[in-house]
């Protein structure tokens, strides 16, 4: 299968430990198989009746040696094949997590996040478990149907070839209920993926469910999934269930056979077959059979493990982001945006036609009604989205032809959603320029008038944050101020980026941004227009095309759009 011909290329990259494993499961399986040859021949020498004690004796010897060298070479062979599950394991999840950072945000749109974290966290457990026990089970299994007939073979080649036309008996039951299996196996993964994606929903939005009292229509929806997952797992189990038996009574007919065909050879008088022999053949026949039980008993396993790692696949198979190159050069701040069209379906023109010019160091706002496509744009400045039609032009380059980190380099964002990650205040500030020194993350958090209430915190800049706990909205906001301040990138993007902060410290902000924008192009989104008031350009967007572009005061001279909302905004409040 791709597949698993897919996950074999990532284990290939430790050929050594594979093939160290293979040579250790040789040595195992044939101490496995010497073991038997061993007790026959002593069996031999009891009913002979002459018995031989100091042969006995030797042949005991022989035999504990054989136990605790075999039963190393396990040992080890299990150790490497551990240590190459793992490292492939880990090699999947870096490169899923990878494609997480590098995908358009357009491809986790098209996904709920739930199932991502799924694809990336549950799934690679599930392929962790199964590939552990399947390498394990198909690498000494294989080499013990081998190894066992050839030692049957040698020995009687009669009882060898029985066994042998015995064999696809066990192979083909197997196969079809491995057939039978899958697709139950498969909707049982996906529905995982699906509950998992709707629990992290309900999770994020808690307070939307109960401030809506919607607890029990959410609760039947778990339900419904939980029920279809049981369903699909009910029916999985029921057709895994079938395989071990199923092999079993099939390997109990190769046993009855070795047994009936030996015994009648040695009551017809054979000189080829002893009893000792036959008791040889008779483990060799349990033991030859045990491989297929055992593949068996992990088939299930197997399977949902070919499952997880299709829905791996397909995340990996996602398309990423793609520039020429890595390389990042710096940009002064000229920003041009040519007949640009965005949309993101068919059924709605986001961005229609747009054409702006923006020279290095002024100060835009975006004004307009809730989905006219403000926030658009700054994606698309960001890269966020690829246009349709147009062209997007920083310092005269197509920003297509420019490499994400010299986008991402050169341009400075502060969201309405703020967003801390666990860690310190200091890291947190840090975030996104690695070699900050502790002077310049000091002067950034005074710039946006944070450093206060951070001496007051228990432990100053190393007390711990995260996006839950730790300090309040507003002060999560300054913090990303602060982080942006201590960048200092060409092009700056604030999207209501006081929306979380009281009147009086937006002032203080006003003042820092000010002179954070000093030389710089600015972006700024806001619903407050009393904060664009000073803004060099003003545009006015109404179902992404420009209505109006100009300073505040021409604008309100114009009496349009621009003077009707600044004026319902001030009869509101």
């Amino acid at each position: 299968m791709k597949v698993l011909k897919r996950v074999l290329r990532y284990a290939s990259c430790y050929r050594l430990y594979l093939f160290l494993s293979a040579l250790l499961a040789i040595l195992y399986v044939s101490a496995t198989l010497i073991c038997p040859i061993i007790v026959g021949y002593a069996i031999d020498e009891i009913v002979e009746g002459a018995i031989n004690t100091s042969l006995i004796l030797k042949y005991i010897i022989i035999l504990i040696f054989i136990i605790i060298f075999g039963a190393l070479f396990g040992y080890v062979m299990n150790i490497l094949i551990s240590k190459v599950t793992y490292l492939t394991v880990k090699d999947l999840r870096n490169d899923a997590f990878n494609k997480l950072l590098n995908v358009p945000i357009a491809t986790l749109d098209n996904h709920a996040h739930g199932d991502i974290i799924s694809r990336i966290i549950t799934d690679i457990d599930v392929v962790q478990d199964g590939l552990l026990q399947s390498f394990t089970e198909a690498l000494t299994g294989i080499i013990t149907i081998v190894f066992t007939l050839v030692f049957m073979l040698i020995l009687n080649y009669q009882i060898g070839l029985i066994v042998f036309a015995l064999t696809p008996l066990s192979l083909i039951v197997a196969m079809v209920i491995a057939k039978l299996s899958f697709k139950t196996i498969k909707n049982t993964s996906k529905v995982k993926g699906d509950l998992t994606s709707f629990t992290n929903e309900m999770f994020e939005n808690q307070k939307i469910v109960l401030a809506y009292n919607q607890m029990d229509e959410n609760q039947a929806k778990f339900e419904l999934i939980d029920d279809e997952l049981y369903r699909h797992g009910v029916n999985a189990q029921f057709y895994a269930s079938l395989s071990n038996p199923s092999t079993r009574f099939v390997n109990a007919i190769i046993y009855m056979v070795v047994a009936t065909f030996g015994s009648l050879s040695i009551i017809n008088g054979s000189q080829i077959l002893t009893i000792g022999l036959l008791s040889v053949f008779l483990s060799y026949a349990n033991q030859y059979t045990k491989p297929f039980n055992s593949i068996s008993a992990v088939w299930a396993e197997l399977q949902n493990s070919i499952a997880s790692l299709r829905r791996i696949f397909d995340w990996l198979d996602e398309k990423e982001v793609y520039t020429q190159t890595n390389e990042s050069i710096l940009l002064y701040g000229d920003v041009d945006f040519e007949n640009v069209c965005f949309s993101y379906n068919e059924k709605k023109v986001i961005i229609d036609n747009f054409n702006l010019h923006v020279k290095k160091g002024e100060k835009v706002a975006i004004v307009g009604p809730t989905g006219c496509g403000k926030t658009t744009l700054i994606n698309l400045i960001m890269k966020f989205y690829d246009i349709n039609e147009g062209n997007i032009f920083l310092d005269g380059k197509n920003i297509n032809e420019l490499s994400l980190a010299t986008i991402r380099d050169n341009v400075g964002m502060v969201l309405q959603d703020t967003w801390l990650f666990n860690g310190t205040i200091f890291e947190n500030i840090a975030y996104g320029k690695d070699d900050a020194t502790e002077e310049e993350i000091i002067k950034a958090a005074k710039d946006a008038f944070c450093h206060d209430f951070i001496m007051r915190l228990p432990n100053g800049y190393q007390t711990k944050v995260s996006i839950d706990e730790g300090v309040s909205e507003g002060q999560k906001q300054l913090l990303c101020i602060a982080r942006l301040m201590l960048r200092l990138p060409s092009i700056l993007i604030l999207d209501e980026a006081t929306s979380n902060i009281d009147t009086r410290t937006e002032l203080k902000i006003s003042k820092a941004f000010n002179h954070l924008m000093e030389g710089r192009t600015a972006f700024i989104i806001a619903h407050r227009l009393q904060t664009i008031k000073t803004a060099d350009k003003i545009v006015v967007l109404k179902d992404g095309k420009i209505l109006e572009v100009g300073t505040h005061f021409e604008l309100i001279e114009k009496d349009g759009f621009y003077k009707e909302i600044y004026n319902s905004q001030f009869q509101t409040n």
